[in-house]
């Protein structure tokens, strides 16, 4: 039995809790950060598919003087996946899928008479944007320029 003047050793309730509470502001800090890497990382893969795309566009018109229609008319959106048909293998391996969003992926839209393209995306750290030659500032209402 112990004796009252001997010392017990061990954790208090107390200081239980206190490394608890510690341990896990620490854990939601990492978290926090972590997201906004990731996000970042997914904004750069944007940047370069977007750049991969507008090059084998470029060279789509280059070849052909006109930009690949292959959406329903001229002006109207439909998804980037659907240059695969014109672009691939012949300007680019394959076309590229958003990183974070597959199913609702990159837009596009051919101009009149295909002197001009729009490509819509979607960021997570940016603002979501369009880019492409002569955007027309109809397409995708007021989404701003990349």
């Amino acid at each position: 039995m112990l004796n009252r003047w001997e010392k017990q050793t061990g954790f208090t309730i107390v200081e239980l809790l206190i490394v608890i509470v510690v341990i896990g502001i620490l854990a939601a800090i990492t978290i926090v950060a972590f997201n906004g890497v990731q996000n970042r990382a997914n904004d750069s893969r944007r940047d370069s598919d977007l750049k991969q795309l507008k090059t084998a566009l470029e060279m789509y018109k280059a070849d052909k003087d006109i930009y690949p229609a292959v959406c329903s008319a001229d002006n109207s959106g439909c998804s980037v996946s659907s240059l695969a048909a014109e672009l691939s293998p012949t300007y680019i391996a394959s076309v590229p899928q958003d990183p974070k969003f597959p199913s609702v992926g990159y837009s596009y839209v051919r101009g009149s008479a295909g002197a001009s393209y729009g490509i819509w995306v979607r960021y997570d750290a940016k603002p979501t944007c369009k880019t492409g030659v002569n955007v027309n500032t109809g397409w995708w209402g007021t989404v701003p320029l990349c």
